[in-house]
């Protein structure tokens, strides 16, 4: 059967077309964080570095096959010690996207509140929200992974760590650890864990 133009035009918006190449995948980037990610554009507005490129394969909850998904990583910005990354999926039945991030809330009790590198009482989550970036983010295409080391000085005894992970072509919190204190030990908690 032959198409016409419009109804070639719903197929391609209809998930039927071909995943975005990296062209495609930095006319989005640049279009949605051009002015968040500073240190990603030239002058000229190109990209400092191209994206990397990751193949992946999503397992899917509904049953059937695994999806592909291509998975393209920029650099957004970078600080002393951490370096913020953005991330774009592309599989044939979502298109191309930008990704968000689930990670708790944290609220950090001090034994004195005035002192931030007190002694830490209590670490709650309280509540959860989602980010853009992953920080100094290190990606596993094998297990379909994406993980975070999140270092809150440079000496690295406060930080956080989280991994997520890719199910029904998107990914999902599935660990989280902090070490809230700064005294000189890293000695992490996992406050979030799912198999």
């Amino acid at each position: 059967m032959r198409l016409t133009a419009p109804l070639a035009l719903i197929a391609l918006t209809c998930g039927t077309a071909a995943r975005a190449d990296q062209a495609a995948a930095v006319a989005a980037f640049t279009g949605a964080f051009a002015s968040y990610c500073s240190a990603a554009f030239l002058e000229d507005g190109s990209l400092v570095d191209p994206p990397l490129r990751h193949d992946m394969t999503s397992p899917v909850t509904w049953g059937g096959d695994p999806v592909p998904v291509t998975l393209w990583e920029f650099r957004c910005n970078i600080g002393a010690y951490n370096v913020q990354t953005v991330f774009f999926s592309d599989s044939e039945s979502s298109g191309l996207m930008p990704l968000s991030f689930a990670r708790p809330d944290l609220d950090v009790v001090l034994e004195d509140p005035e002192n931030y590198e007190g002694p830490v009482k209590e670490v709650r989550i309280a509540g959860y929200s989602a980010s853009s970036y992953v920080v100094n983010a290190s990606v596993d295409a094998a297990a379909g992974t994406i993980s975070e080391y999140s270092a809150w000085r440079g000496i690295g005894d406060a930080s956080s760590a989280a991994v997520w992970t890719l199910v029904d072509e998107a990914f999902r919190l599935t660990r989280f650890d902090v070490d809230p204190s700064y005294d000189g030990e890293v000695t992490p908690k996992t406050l979030v864990s799912f198999p």
